[in-house]
């Protein structure tokens, strides 16, 4: 087709191009348009995404250079990167502030306007999250380059890992060193050094010069290197100086502060519900209705509160949907939310005057019926050995009690057992017996679905639901076991579950050479993070007694502890486990410790 309109061209054209000369510098340039888009009709294929994370492939001066040039620095990435989000990233020790980023495909020149110092350990940090142009890579850890404007470079290191306050890998924590020859008291001016958490939650300074320093850990999610309190975390170390040389530095975060929790957004979903939304995760069963008040911006007559739920059923979430009575149509509402301690928050809303069908109630067990092998303190590990009671829509709680019965099945007879009723939210309770499930026994719930009072829509129809399980034999759960040293006359150790609330602890007393052991029983397989921690509150050491975090503002070290993660498995005992506060600066194991078959 192309030859045929070209040949078509030529021949009746041929008199134009040659009256009008710039006729043929048009047709040389759009014959090879014409033809690409011919030969490609479609986009290529290509092979499956590119899924690798941004890396630096190349730099020049080259890492841990010495006599390195001052003028500029060269950096190659394996993706293409935007030249605005590079300049953010960029992170000079000590402080190097007069510089222009350009960028030449996927290499990078920072040309330096401000002279350096002569025989100076400079390290130029590039910290997370760097994302390459299109958004799909991203450096998985803050890199460094680390160069010497004289003919030696500084060595010192320390290395360490932080941990959030549940005792998981930090990843993405930004840590801050400060010599401790500045005033660094209140830390809020710019750190000498920082480091970029990984997924395990290590970080690594290299390139130190000599001394002691002062740690810490942030959040910032802003990244501005500094600890905004009510939007960020702080971890402090246990000691008030860390020396070069030191590996196994232990940070863990602080607890969020509840007095911060406040509204982001609200909205009448219909006339009976209002989805509110904070601006963190907060623990489902810790809402309590009493802080918040709704109230008509008219009359400041009172809008009941009936009850709350997450849509998500997860243990923490940050929108939770409010069921109160029917609200006045055209009218606008204020819901004021005081968290205890804290400063209250106020956001106006309309009301909705959708009325919503809701259905009929129905309740569902977790674990279902004919369930076996059941693991309780799995179903809801925060809850601990516990079974699940899901209603569909939000009901009230006193009506629970007299409809549930719990049974343990023997020999063909159902013997009722004393339980307790716990709310997570208006439509999910915990169900547990006053004495702790049995190892390998059948168990009865029985639930009178027409009993329980809904707060919306109409009564279950069923008459009863039920639910006969049977719970997991002892073989199905593991032991650990372990040793370590501390300074103090007792420790509180503590096991973990990885991503849960869910723990077991015990008081640990110290012999004359500060040597102690302990042991942990019948948990479900899993990762569990092992802690042990030296108590600084006065007065008698329990298991409930809680780590502190120190502070940030005034500087103050926390509670020495030591970490270790482990793998527990089902009839096996996890031994040699080893935690050494804070005096050994070992580096902390983070592999799964041996085990051996009980």
């Amino acid at each position: 087709m192309l030859r045929n309109n070209l040949a078509a061209f030529n021949s009746e054209g041929s008199t134009s191009l040659k009256e009008f000369p710039g006729l043929k510098i048009l047709a040389a340039t759009l014959i090879p348009v014409f033809f690409c888009s011919c030969a490609v009709d479609r986009p290529p294929t290509g092979g499956p995404p590119d899924r690798s994370p941004l890396t630096v492939v190349s730099s020049l001066p080259a890492a841990a250079s010495v006599n390195a040039p001052t003028q500029s620095i060269r950096i190659g990435f394996s993706h293409y990167v935007g030249r605005s989000e590079l300049s953010k990233s960029i992170f000079f020790s000590p402080l190097v502030d007069d510089y222009e980023v350009t960028m030449h495909g996927r290499d990078a020149e920072i040309r330096l306007y401000q002279p350096l110092q002569q025989n100076r350990t400079y390290t130029l940090t590039l910290r997370t999250p760097l994302k390459s142009l299109d958004g799909g890579h991203q450096l998985d850890r803050s890199w460094t380059l680390p160069f010497s404007t004289g003919p030696v470079i500084d060595r010192g290191s320390i290395e360490g890992r932080v941990w959030t306050y549940r005792m998981a890998p930090a990843q993405n924590a930004t840590v801050m060193a400060y010599p401790l020859s500045r005033n660094s008291d209140r830390p809020q001016t710019r750190p000498d050094y920082i480091a970029q958490t990984g997924p395990s939650g290590a970080f690594r300074f290299d390139n130190f010069a000599p001394g002691s320093y002062r740690i810490v850990a942030i959040t910032d999610r802003n990244g501005n290197l500094q600890f905004d309190p009510g939007k960020e975390t702080f971890a402090v170390t246990s000691s008030p100086a860390v020396e070069t040389g030191m590996s196994g530095v232990e940070l863990r975060l602080a607890p969020g502060d509840l007095s911060t929790r406040s509204l982001s957004s609200c909205r009448a979903i219909n006339s009976r519900e209002i989805e509110i939304t904070f601006n963190e995760p907060i623990s489902v069963r810790s809402i309590d209705l009493s802080s918040i008040r709704i109230e008509n911006t008219s009359t400041g007559a009172a809008l009941p509160v009936l009850g709350y739920y997450s849509s998500s059923r997860n243990s923490e979430d940050s929108t939770f949907r409010l069921l109160t009575a029917p609200m006045e149509s055209r009218t606008w509402y204020k819901l004021r939310f005081s968290p205890g301690g804290g400063q209250p928050s106020e956001l106006t809303f309309a009301a909705n005057p959708r009325t919503e069908r809701y259905p009929e109630l129905s309740v569902a067990i977790v674990p279902a019926s004919g369930a076996d092998n059941v693991i309780p303190e799995t179903i809801r590990p925060e809850s601990g050995a516990a079974i699940e009671l899901q209603c569909n829509l939000p009901v009230a709680e006193s009506s629970l009690k007299p409809a549930v019965t719990l049974s343990l099945s023997d020999k063909g007879q159902d013997k009722p057992l004393p339980f307790t009723i716990t709310r997570i939210d208006s439509r999910t309770f915990d169900i547990a017996p006053s004495g702790g499930f049995l190892r390998a026994r059948d168990y009865r719930v029985q639930v009178r679905a027409g009993m329980l009072k809904e707060l919306v829509g109409s009564p279950s129809k069923e008459p009863l639901v039920e639910s006969r399980f049977g719970t997991a034999g002892q073989e199905t759960y593991g032991e650990v076991t372990g040793s370590g040293t501390a300074k103090a006359p007792t420790v509180v150790v503590e096991a973990r579950r990885s991503g849960s609330e869910a723990r077991q602890r015990v008081v640990a007393k110290t012999t004359g050479s500060g040597a102690f052991s302990f042991s942990f029983r019948d948990l479900p397989a899993g990762e569990y993070t092992i802690t042990a921690f030296i108590p600084s509150a006065s007065g008698p050491v329990s298991p409930m007694t809680e780590w502190r975090s120190g502070s940030l503002y005034p500087l103050a070290p926390c509670d020495p502890f030591a970490a270790v993660t482990v793998t527990i498995r089902s009839g096996w005992t996890t031994d040699n486990v080893r935690l050494d506060i804070p005096s050994s600066r070992q580096k902390a194991n983070d592999g799964t410790l041996p085990s051996k078959k009980r």
